[in-house]
């Protein structure tokens, strides 16, 4: 009995020593991770920080001093919210917010499976009129949610650019199965109007002006309508 009771007590030694150290080694972990996150919040705060000196500072030592340095630690904080989607997103929506589209398109393209971001890369690269760029990650980001209407719609705007009107129509139309709003309907308004059908503009215009009665773009839109079918 003293034996089985010892051997008991020995087993029970060591798996409670086992899970301590587990629980040490995980403990030390989360220490470093927390450690490593408080670090790189800090360096945000720094790159922002370092920001607005670029933006105001008129020393030219002073401003390619801090640009060296900005690009120096933005470096080391992108490489560390490579892994984390919603972070990039975060930076990415700063910096597009901000009218910073270069910047904004580097970040978000550094994840291509996440929507947001692939979503955030379309947008910014139409923004820069980077259109080959925007078609392809706006149909990246509609096969991975084909409920995710907002594509259509820049896709959409996309195509009209590049004078896929055919395309654009398409698009457009999808969006508005799912919300009708005054950017589609000007969207397709005018691309009726650049390819000379204007029976088509004035029927989707005067729905247009009945939803949004106080719209000039519409209203401006309508009357050229008008002037081209009285001609």
């Amino acid at each position: 009995m003293k034996k089985i009771l010892g051997v008991f007590i020995l087993i029970t030694s060591l798996l409670y020593g086992e899970g301590l150290l587990f629980w040490n080694e995980n403990s030390e972990e989360k220490a470093q991770i927390e450690a490593k996150k408080q670090e790189m919040a800090l360096r945000w705060k720094k790159i922002k920080e370092l920001d607005k000196k670029i933006s105001f500072d008129k020393n030219k030592e002073n401003l390619e001093k801090n640009y060296k340095k900005y690009v120096e630690e933005f470096n080391i904080y992108l490489e560390y919210i490579k892994q984390d989607s919603e972070e990039l997103f975060k930076v990415g929506d700063y910096y597009f917010k901000d009218g910073r589209y270069e910047k904004a398109y580097e970040v978000f393209s550094q994840d291509n499976t996440n929507l947001k971001n692939v979503f955030g890369a379309a947008t910014t690269a139409r923004f820069l009129s980077e259109y080959d760029k925007s078609l392809k990650l706006y149909t990246q980001a509609i096969n991975m949610a084909p409920d995710f209407y907002e594509s259509y719609l820049g896709r959409g705007i996309v195509n009209r650019n590049i004078k896929n009107y055919s395309e654009a129509i398409e698009d457009f139309k999808k969006y508005m199965e799912y919300k009708k709003d005054e950017a589609v309907y000007t969207g397709l308004g005018d691309v009726y109007m650049v390819t000379g059908n204007y029976q088509e503009a004035k029927k989707v215009l005067e729905v247009a002006r009945n939803r949004y009665p106080n719209s000039k773009v519409i209203k401006d839109m309508l009357i050229r309508v008008y002037a081209e079918l009285k001609s």
